[in-house]
């Protein structure tokens, strides 16, 4: 079995190539980032909507994630496609399909990992009977390890797939399993800070539609740009241990640290 690479290696390659093809990245796929940024309030208030606004949320709430799929598909074409050290394969048509129905299955754990975190404390606090705040602290973060520690380490495993699927059109789960290079300790960092901004910027974006206020919609904007900018770090570190895992040998990779 190979050494894995330290995972300082795969946070310096993915901020190097954030830095080359940052440009070429917004160029893929412009309107789909303005379409996403502008639409990701009323995704993250589709679950708080009622009535008849309801609908309208939630048709919001899909093209957000269509623009998601499209922007984060373009982004890993971009990083892991354009290599000249990999031979590509040729792409099929269902290519984006199957990075969007890779995309929702993520989406969708997130979610519901993110909404089983919420109600937790209040269940816990019921089933203990008010057991004493030590107990319900140490049952509280044993309960979320239990929840938060399998799936993201389950995500950084397994991420890598989604820019495979956008340059093959394949998942290849157990190839991108048993080809990872790099520790996944940036990756497994990265998906918890991504799904930790979006859930911190849903409650901020919730509390601006309960009460508008400038200082609410100011948090409520800086968490929007910290979640899309996280969004961007998780697409192309991703893209970038996919790209160099294919190259499968550590003297491209310590070329490509020079190049990239």
């Amino acid at each position: 079995m190979a050494r894995k690479l330290a995972g300082r290696r795969l946070i310096a390659l993915t901020f190097n190539a954030i830095g080359q093809y940052g440009g070429n990245m917004v160029a893929a796929a412009p309107w789909s980032l303005c379409v996403f940024f502008l639409s990701l309030p009323f995704a993250l208030l589709a679950s708080k909507s009622v009535g008849a606004i309801q609908f309208v949320f939630l048709l919001l709430a899909l093209i957000n994630l269509l623009a998601l799929a499209r922007m984060t598909f373009a982004w890993m074409d971009v990083v892991a496609s354009r290599d000249v050290v990999i031979e590509q394969p040729k792409r099929p048509a269902n290519a984006e399909a199957k990075h969007l129905a890779l995309l929702v299955l993520f989406v969708v754990v997130a979610g519901a990992v993110l909404r089983a975190s919420a109600d937790i404390p209040l269940w816990l606090y019921f089933a203990l009977n008010s057991g004493g705040d030590a107990k319900f602290f140490v049952a509280l973060f044993s309960l979320l390890g239990l929840i938060w520690v399998p799936t993201i380490y389950a995500g950084a495993v397994y991420v890598p797939s989604l820019p495979r699927a956008a340059s093959s059109g394949e998942y290849g789960f157990k190839v991108v399993r048993q080809t990872m290079v790099f520790r996944r300790w940036p990756l497994a960092i990265v998906l918890f800070g991504l799904v930790v901004s979006a859930g911190v910027t849903k409650t901020l974006v919730v509390d601006v539609a309960r009460r508008v206020t400038l200082s609410g919609i100011a948090y409520g904007l800086l968490g929007m740009l910290i979640c899309t900018a996280m969004m961007v770090i998780a697409a192309v570190m991703a893209a970038v241990a996919y790209r160099e895992s294919s190259r499968g040998s550590e003297e491209n990779i310590g070329g490509a640290a020079v190049v990239v």
